[in-house]
């Protein structure tokens, strides 16, 4: 515009200059074309020359500007562009009404010259993995990586999620792996990682990831402490020691397990059970009744008192007297009387191991009790009255499986 101004003055100043020669000078001049002839003065024909010039420099820059970055051009562009915009938007209404295969297409086709690209690549391959098709997924992240190289991470972690819904959990690992390398903090990428580690049941490299989903907030506090209480209870449980070490190094094993818990963890009901069953299959009896007991001081567990009468620690008799400290605030726990019944058992205290698993019976029946008072009868001799609370624990089953 700037150039059509300054043309436009000089224009101005050349036909001014033009009208002033016109009243100084002579001479003429003479165009034939055919029969007809125009003449003259040479002042006007200069004039004139002048005018259909700058007439013509005008037009040629007018065109120009038309065509370049305003006007035709701009118009042209803009309307392209919201086109590609509907486009996208309409591939993305498909898409949250769960038309995925339409969804898919639009987004695909529309992606080269959608002023978002990434966004119709990324949903495209979503909904192709939605509607079944994953090579078709795959491809489109494919292309994706290769027309925008910055999006490779996205692309990568959305491969990984569609790896794990087609439970190609090991593939998938690997991809997040390499991922984590790369991008440490990435709490999308630690999220999916312990995630499909907890679907592999890969307990230990799930608690590897626990330090850095805590330093980078990947997940909640309170998820956080659904994951530790998760992992830390898998791995106690699947707890097996290296057969080759010695006794005592296999319960230094378990040791390095239990030190690794969080001090809140460890007073956890559940947890504690499962650690005492860990302790049993080191053969680490001598630490079950401090560890029961103390347990059962702080919170009463069904499950804790379970264990007190099926767990054999080095000492019986004091687990005995003991539990029977507990009778004065939990006379009618059917679970401490069942527990009792067997400490007396073990201990061949059977008239009192009788009368304990009676007690049971009377305050909370189950098969476990039934079959315990019968086998208690049989050792005494009483093999009636045994008979008789086998048909009894027998049809108690039956109505507990109905």
């Amino acid at each position: 515009m700037r150039k059509l101004l300054v043309i436009s003055v000089l224009a101005l100043v050349a036909g001014a200059s033009i009208i002033w020669l016109l009243q100084q000078g002579s001479g003429y001049v003479l165009i034939s074309l055919g029969d007809t002839s125009i003449e003259m003065s040479a002042l006007v024909a200069a004039a004139l020359y002048l005018v259909l010039t700058g007439f013509l420099l005008w037009l040629l820059l007018a065109i120009r500007w038309l065509t370049s970055a305003g006007g035709i051009r701009l118009w042209w562009n803009s309307r392209r562009s919201a086109k590609q915009r509907s486009k996208t938007a309409q591939g993305l209404l498909l898409y949250a009404d769960q038309d995925w295969q339409k969804a898919s297409l639009l987004l695909s086709q529309s992606a080269d010259r959608s002023t978002m690209p990434v966004v119709n690549l990324l949903f495209a391959a979503r909904a192709a993995a939605d509607s079944n098709e994953p090579n078709k997924a795959r491809q489109l992240l494919q292309r994706l990586k290769m027309t925008h190289p910055k999006s490779r991470l996205l692309a990568d972690k959305l491969l990984a999620e569609l790896l794990i819904l087609d439970e190609k959990l090991d593939e998938a690992a690997a991809v997040l792996e390499s991922l984590h390398r790369e991008n440490p903090s990435d709490r999308g990428i630690l999220r999916l990682l312990v995630d499909t580690y907890f679907l592999l049941g890969d307990w230990q490299q799930a608690q590897r990831l626990l330090g850095d989903i805590k330093h980078y907030e990947a997940i909640s506090k309170a998820a956080i402490q659904l994951l530790e209480q998760d992992i830390y209870g898998n791995l106690l449980e699947e707890f097996v020691a290296d057969p080759e070490f010695t006794e005592q190094e296999q319960q230094a094993q378990l040791d390095e397990l239990w030190e690794l818990l969080p001090k809140w963890l460890r007073k956890e009901s559940e947890i504690i059970v499962q650690y005492a069953d860990a302790l049993v299959r080191v053969n680490a009896k001598d630490r079950l009744q401090p560890l029961l007991t103390k347990a059962l001081n702080n919170h009463w567990h069904p499950d804790i008192v379970d264990r007190l009468g099926t767990v054999q620690t080095a000492k019986p008799e004091k687990q005995l007297a003991t539990a029977e400290k507990w009778l004065s605030s939990h006379a009618d726990d059917g679970n401490l009387l069942l527990a009792l019944g067997r400490i007396c058992r073990r201990l061949d205290l059977l008239g009192k191991a009788k009368d304990y698993l009676t007690s049971a019976l009377a305050a909370e029946p189950s098969p476990q009790c039934y079959l315990e008072l019968a086998e208690v009868l049989t050792a005494m001799g009483e093999h009636k009255a045994s008979a008789k609370i086998y048909r009894q624990g027998l049809q108690a089953s039956f109505k507990t499986e109905d």
